[in-house]
């Protein structure tokens, strides 16, 4: 027994290994550019490991993408979560709305920008949106879709527009794309800014530039013609 459990610790850890490489190579080359030689020495194991325990390049792919779900849902599952709750609240006001989109402000941009990690797989992320993988809802289902709903529904209850309107659908990918900006263009940011990285101070800029951009729009909100997509 004690062997067995030897050799299953062993795989883990192997495992484990693994997918931590590809969540770095992936995310600074892309899944074509990145070689399962690469991933095998940047994770120090043998190169058939790769076929053993994922059956493949792809497979491990797939798995660096699970864990990136995991890993965001831990780092800002809850808070997505509170904001659904108090959406569903019929007898929160404005204010608390406002409070909880303050929050969720601050949130995206702290996990998007305040840590090597997320920085890292927001580069897989971002790969994915401009050339998707088969793999891709992976990630939109597992990921994207949470914040979607959380997004939509705040300004949802803070414009009145139907939780199924494609006004409401535009104006979320708006908002969202307001701090996904910093993170897509950081290279560009930090030039502009003169910066060799973003200061905490800086980061807390971004968070109350966001919130203000947030309310205005809201304040001067009036609804747009929204036609329904063109049928090829």
């Amino acid at each position: 027994m004690p062997a067995k459990n030897n050799k299953q610790a062993s795989e883990g850890a192997t495992k484990r290994k693994l997918i931590e490489a590809g969540g770095r190579l992936f995310g600074l080359h892309g899944f074509e550019a990145t070689s399962t030689r690469a991933l095998a020495a940047a994770a120090g194991v043998n190169l058939g490991s790769i076929l053993y325990h994922f059956g493949g390049k792809e497979g491990l792919y797939r798995a660096v993408l699970e864990d990136i779900v995991e890993y965001k849902l831990k780092e800002i599952g809850p808070r997505l979560d509170d904001v659904l709750a108090v959406c569903a609240d019929a007898s929160a006001g404005r204010e608390t709305l406002l409070e909880a989109l303050r929050d969720l402000v601050r949130t995206m941009v702290e996990v998007m920008l305040g840590s090597e990690q997320s920085l890292a797989f927001s580069q897989i992320m971002m790969q994915e949106q401009i050339a998707p993988t088969p793999a891709f809802n992976l990630l939109y289902h597992g990921f994207f879709e949470k914040v979607f709903a959380a997004w939509s529904s705040l300004l949802g209850r803070l414009t009145g527009l139907p939780h199924d309107s494609r006004e409401l659908r535009l104006r979320t990918l708006s908002v969202m794309g307001q701090f996904v900006i910093f993170r897509v263009g950081l290279k560009t940011t930090l030039l502009r800014l003169g910066c060799e990285e973003l200061s905490a101070g800086i980061m807390e800029s971004i968070v109350r530039l966001g919130i203000q951009q947030v309310e205005a729009i809201l304040n001067g909100f009036v609804p747009v013609d929204t036609p329904a997509c063109a049928r090829p």
